[in-house]
């Protein structure tokens, strides 16, 4: 009987530490899933129209496709880009777009940031991104920023960031 228990022991520990173990390996795909869900009318990318480049940790790394600022009505510009669920998007009040002035990241405007091989989403709150071009056409710009998560310790280091979005529909 008391075999047959330690067994039984075993068994649950087992189940347990798998179901954990999915449930883990499960979440950045549920995240992944959010982003492209959040993420309605994605442009592709190409060299010379929309566009979003960046060093995660020192490797290049590029979307394959971004959001475009279509609403004129909002008041804030939405600069995203993913590629394959490693994505990043962050917001700028239109009212304050000045070519050349810098806007910190902070608590308050930070950086959403997924990569597919780090839990959760990662807040960019410290570094900054400069909007170079802002017309009817396109809005062009530069960014860095480091990232932190509270299902990590991991610290993700994004440099020399530049993008360049279209504002209306049918530019490539």
């Amino acid at each position: 009987m008391i075999a047959l228990l330690s067994i039984y022991a075993v068994m649950v520990a087992t189940s347990c530490s798998n179901s954990a173990q999915g449930e883990a390996a499960q979440q950045p795909k549920d995240i992944q899933e959010a982003v492209k869900e959040n993420s309605p009318g994605g442009v592709a990318t190409s060299d010379n129209g929309n566009y979003m480049k960046a060093k995660i940790d020192g490797r290049d790394w590029s979307a394959a496709f971004v959001t475009p600022d279509y609403d004129e009505s909002s008041s804030y510009l939405r600069i995203a880009g993913n590629n394959d669920g490693d994505a990043i998007s962050f917001t700028m009040w239109k009212q304050g777009i000045r070519i050349g002035k810098s806007e910190r990241f902070s608590d308050h405007n930070a950086v959403d940031f997924t990569l597919t091989d780090v839990p959760g989403i990662m807040g960019g709150l410290s570094g900054e991104a400069v909007i170079t071009a802002f017309d009817d056409q396109w809005v062009e710009g530069t960014f860095y920023f480091t990232a932190t998560g509270s299902n990590t310790d991991r610290k993700v280091e994004v440099t020399d960031g530049h993008f360049r979005i279209s504002r209306v529909k049918g530019a490539k």
